[in-house]
């Protein structure tokens, strides 16, 4: 009788064994017990397979996983936070700008053609088969091209009857670079924020004139300008 329980337990420990090797996904608890007879004999021994709950296990990955997606989502939404301010308050300073120089009253500075000096040379070389178109195209620009500029804007006018204008406000100017002529008129290139150029030849009284551009841009571009600005200066 002996024999026979301690056979029939060996054989359940080795079913289990078996069992747990071909499902390790589930863990196996093995319970056993031996109570003893009046007569010394040993009870039969009784085995228990406790599968684990897969269900369980699944949910906990789910709510994990949500938990860290919500971190990074978090996080990304602190950055793009963090961006859009930024560009949000560099956008807000411009239009506050341009919205100060729309509300003050417009003041003219200058209003007319390029400075006469353009034309002196091109009118001596007349004397010359060659000099006769440049002398024609300085007086063109003398009869068609008009400046204006003002507290607000400049301008310029070209074409026959003024038909072709370019014009840009302050706020947009991000760079200026000048060169001086003989005469006392000048040369101006304006570098604006979307990567144009706008461009202005032979400003009549150009010290004054710029003196007077400086005063309205950004004192960044000014304070930049007075430094590297004047490509003629030694």
């Amino acid at each position: 009788m002996i024999k026979s329980a301690s056979l029939l337990s060996l054989l359940l420990l080795l079913v289990a064994a078996a069992h747990a090797f071909v499902t390790p996904k589930n863990t196996v608890a093995f319970r056993s017990a031996l109570s003893a007879s009046d007569g010394g004999e040993e009870g039969t021994a009784a085995a228990a397979f406790v599968p684990l709950d897969e269900t369980a296990e699944e949910a906990t990955d789910k709510e994990l996983e949500m938990a860290e997606s919500f971190g990074r989502g978090a996080a990304k939404a602190k950055r793009g936070k963090r961006k859009s301010g930024q560009a949000g308050a560099a956008a807000a300073n411009i239009k506050e700008r341009k919205a100060s120089a729309t509300l003050a009253p417009e003041e003219v500075y200058y209003e007319g053609p390029p400075a006469i000096t353009e034309t002196i040379a091109p009118t001596i070389s007349i004397l010359t088969v060659v000099g006769i178109i440049p002398a024609a195209a300085a007086w063109a620009r003398q009869a068609w091209v008009r400046y204006k500029i003002t507290t607000r804007r400049i301008r310029v006018t070209s074409g026959i009857g003024g038909k072709d204008m370019a014009e840009i406000v302050y706020p947009d100017i991000v760079e200026i670079r000048t060169a001086r002529r003989l005469f006392g008129d000048g040369d101006l290139v304006a570098f604006l924020r979307d990567g144009a150029k706008f461009e202005m030849r032979n400003i009549p009284e150009f010290k004054e004139a710029m003196e007077f551009i400086l005063n309205q841009v950004d004192p960044d571009v000014a304070a930049e300008y007075r430094q590297k600005g004047d490509v003629t200066k030694a």
